[in-house]
């Protein structure tokens, strides 16, 4: 049988183990030298110790959901937004980490004891950088800003929708947020060209979209990149006509449209 001397014995000369003790309940505890975010060990867990009487038979590692927990007290939530899924599930499937209800957990053999530390280790650690996805999108393109300011009111929302408006013509969206009473249709005004012609090809063709949506029933937003003076007013004027322009330097207003429908 392998006990918790054993245990010890096999992570011994291993820098990634920092410590191993038995919880009340008989799991074992790992703590790693793999650190969440905010310097936090990043602990590990042999769940079922009964897995451990055969050499052959395969031990659940788990992190006990600490993870998830972790991000939560962020005000993070790992499955709740497309973006956030597809890196999280993405991640998992990297290291070939199981996930249920918040757990995160692999099944090892004795001998794939330590690589399963390694891996789970590691995918905790993956994860928990999903805080660094929490508004500070200004690094990266301004779709992905307006995507991070509709995660932070923890709406459901789809990118690249489609909906159906006058005439049964198909209008592309850039998002489409749920809620309870209005669904908001956002369109972008990205400022990322320095040339005036983009910029009014653009703004024509969020108005045209929008216009198309005139009779649908939700509310049409256009957020616009007013860092830099690209548009022109005129052709702002039209949009303003047809949807709520919201202007990226003020995300508060973004969010409580969003709560407000």
């Amino acid at each position: 049988m392998m006990e918790l001397t054993e245990v010890k014995d096999f992570f011994k000369s291993c820098p990634l183990v920092e410590e191993i003790d038995m919880l009340p309940k008989g799991h074992i505890r790992i703590s790693t030298a793999f650190r969440y975010p905010d310097g936090s060990s990043v602990d590990v867990f042999i769940a079922d110790r009964t897995c451990l009487l055969s050499k052959v038979m395969p031990m659940t590692l788990t992190d006990f959901g600490n993870t998830f927990l972790w991000l939560d007290q962020m005000d993070i939530r790992p499955l709740r937004s497309a973006r956030r899924r597809r890196l999280t599930l993405d991640i998992l499937e990297t290291h070939g980490i199981a996930h249920s209800k918040g757990v995160l957990s692999c099944n090892v053999t004795p001998q794939e004891l330590a690589i399963g530390v390694i891996r789970l280790g590691q995918a905790c650690i993956r994860v928990a950088d999903l805080i660094f996805t929490h508004r500070i999108a200004s690094q990266g393109s301004f779709q992905e800003e307006v995507e991070s300011i509709i995660e932070d009111v923890s709406l459901d929302y789809e990118q690249n929708a489609k909906i159906i408006g006058r005439g049964d013509v198909i209008v592309p969206v850039d998002f489409l947020v749920h809620s309870s009473g209005l669904e908001t249709a956002i369109f972008t005004l990205p400022a990322e060209s320095s040339h005036t012609s983009v910029a009014k090809a653009r703004a024509e063709n969020v108005f045209a979209r929008c216009y198309d949506l005139r009779d649908w029933r939700g509310q049409r937003v256009a957020a616009l990149d007013d860092r830099r003076l690209l548009y022109r007013d005129e052709d702002i004027g039209r949009i303003r006509e047809v949807a709520t322009i919201v202007p990226i330097s003020q995300p508060e207003a973004m969010r409580d449209l969003l709560l407000a429908a």
